[in-house]
């Protein structure tokens, strides 16, 4: 159990739970100056807790937030995992070779290498990482957020490495 007295004359108790695998603290504190006191039971499991917040109660019931992969949100992450995505595709097709087959058979390959890394970073963000419609707040989020930024920065990876590996194209 940890206290915490601030400045104000405000006191803060916290609680943790001391069982392995139990994931919860409580929290109560008040303030001198003002009648006001307020207990707050978090929880990931808060489903059999949610009885104990009703009106006129001073207990509250606070679930936890989602487990942030660093420190982005769900959709800045899956935009930045679709930007590295696009690098990766315009890095596959220059390694490939496939941009010395012509304009036609390249912009085919292109093409190709293309929806089928995007595919894989579909299946990585609703498969891997669980972030479906709930979690990015919309029905196809998990598969248009970052679409834009994946092309172009495929098409600006394969034009600047095609540039750079075959500087006099024959």
């Amino acid at each position: 159990m940890s206290r915490t007295i601030t400045d104000s004359g405000s006191v803060s108790c916290t609680d943790k739970a001391g069982r392995a695998g139990v994931s919860g603290s409580i929290k109560s504190s008040s303030e001198n100056h003002r009648v006001f006191r307020q207990n707050v039971i978090s929880t990931t499991e808060a489903v059999s807790l949610r009885a104990l917040s009703s009106t006129g109660s001073n207990i509250a019931v606070q679930t936890a937030k989602e487990v942030h992969i660093g420190r982005l949100p769900p959709a800045s992450l899956v935009y930045w995992i679709r930007l590295g995505f696009g690098v990766l595709a315009g890095v596959i097709f220059n390694l490939a070779g496939f941009g010395s087959l012509g304009v036609g058979l390249g912009t085919l390959s292109m093409i190709t290498v293309g929806i089928g890394v995007y595919s894989v970073s579909v299946f990585l963000v609703k498969n891997l990482l669980g972030y479906g419609p709930e979690v990015l707040k919309g029905p196809n989020k998990h598969v248009t957020i970052g679409m834009g930024s994946y092309v172009i920065w495929m098409i600006f990876t394969t034009i600047l490495l095609y540039t750079v590996l075959n500087p006099h194209p024959s």
